[in-house]
């Protein structure tokens, strides 16, 4: 008998030291309870009810390097809480006396027909979480009939990425502006070749990244390799590499989505880079509100796109109602991908759960219907 007192005193010692307390970093408080993980051990899925859950398991599991190589934002990193913090100050309109029995989530990304208005946005080295890496996002998504893209830094090949889709699976590419042409033009002919259909190229850090102090502790940074001497001119010569339709990432001025609607592209991506390269810039938010004010063309001219800190599928909606025809997720499926397959697909089921709930509550039946009379902006001066 007092041994087996001893042992579940021992026991019970155990737990108490291998217990996890994790800093929440500020995120919403939704109650999910950490007490029983042990560090570094893979929670249960079945704990995971939001896409912030899929943070702070990430954060329990992955080593701090690769962590905040996901994590990390530029300088003071005012931007990426801004991300998180900007839909807070937005207002949703919820309708009443309006038929909800039906919905309709579908939508076309440049033609292309999609099961939702939110897609899985380019993120480096997918491996880090998973050894499945790219793979899983791509298989979860097309299962899931939604868009995903990956970035030109995958840990997989382009080739490898594209036959882990599922068949008729759409998937678009990220690209760089890479000072090497030769390296260029090799990627863009692979990605054609492997049957990705558009490409989405980033604007928003040629010649350097960002001083991410997070990460840089535990990797000093190097040059990238991106072009600092790219302007209009090189862009012009960029569109002649491939037949591919273009669209330019990482707008964050209303000046420059209306240069892209003159030179005839066919969609623009605000982006702010996730608060990883410029600190300090506007949210999508903002950005949006500033296109809708200054040049109101670019929504009826073209596609526009959106991503930064979305993390509910209210966040979505903000973005939709504001002009945006999708939606991107970028750290939130890296962190999912913990689970490989089983936890991209788990994430893209609660984010598509919470859009669904909050169209009904919304009165709102088709996605496509979104405007600006769902949301009150007066807390948000552009």
């Amino acid at each position: 008998m007092l041994s087996f007192i001893l042992l579940a005193l021992l026991s019970s010692h155990l737990h108490r030291a291998t217990a996890v307390t994790i800093d929440m970093e500020g995120l919403p408080d939704t109650g999910l309870d950490t007490s029983s993980w042990t560090a570094g051990v893979l929670p249960p899925l079945e704990d995971i009810w939001d896409l912030n859950d899929m943070q702070i398991a990430a954060k329990n599991v992955l080593s701090g390097k690769f962590y905040a190589s996901y994590r990390t934002g530029a300088l003071n990193e005012f931007t990426y809480q801004a991300n998180l913090g900007i839909y807070s100050k937005v207002k949703i309109n919820g309708f009443g006396f309006r038929d909800v029995s039906n919905l309709r989530t579908s939508t076309t990304i440049l033609g292309h027909n999609l099961s939702w208005p939110f897609f899985i946005a380019p993120a480096a080295e997918a491996g880090h979480a998973n050894e499945s890496a790219e793979a899983s996002l791509a298989s979860a998504a097309g299962n899931a009939g939604i868009l995903y893209v990956p970035s030109i830094s995958s840990t997989l090949s382009i080739e490898e990425i594209a036959k882990a889709g599922v068949k008729g699976q759409v998937m678009f590419h990220q690209e760089y502006i890479w000072a090497n042409t030769s390296r260029v033009i090799d990627e863009l002919d692979r990605i054609k070749a492997s049957g990705y259909k558009a490409i989405f190229l980033t604007v928003d850090n040629t010649g350097i990244t960002g001083i991410r102090t997070r990460s840089l502790r535990f990797t000093v940074g190097s040059e990238p390799g991106h072009a600092a001497n790219f302007d209009l001119k090189s862009l012009a010569a960029f569109r002649n590499l491939t037949t591919l339709p273009i669209v330019p990432k990482g707008i964050k001025t209303w000046q420059d989505a209306l240069e892209c609607l003159h030179l005839g592209f066919p969609a623009v991506y605000i982006s702010n880079h996730g608060g990883r390269v410029l600190d300090g810039v506007p949210t999508a938010v903002e950005i949006l509100m500033d296109i809708r004010k200054h040049a109101p063309e670019v929504f009826a001219g073209m596609e526009v796109y959106a991503d930064g800190g979305v993390r509910r599928g209210t966040d979505a909606l903000i973005l939709l109602a504001l002009g945006a025809r999708a939606v991107g997720l970028g750290r939130s499926p890296m962190f999912a991908n913990i689970w490989g397959e089983a936890g991209v697909s788990r994430m893209i089921d609660l984010f598509s759960q919470e859009m669904k709930t909050s169209m009904q509550l919304m009165g709102v039946s088709d996605v496509r219907q979104l405007n600006t009379s769902y949301v009150n902006t007066n807390g948000i001066v552009v």
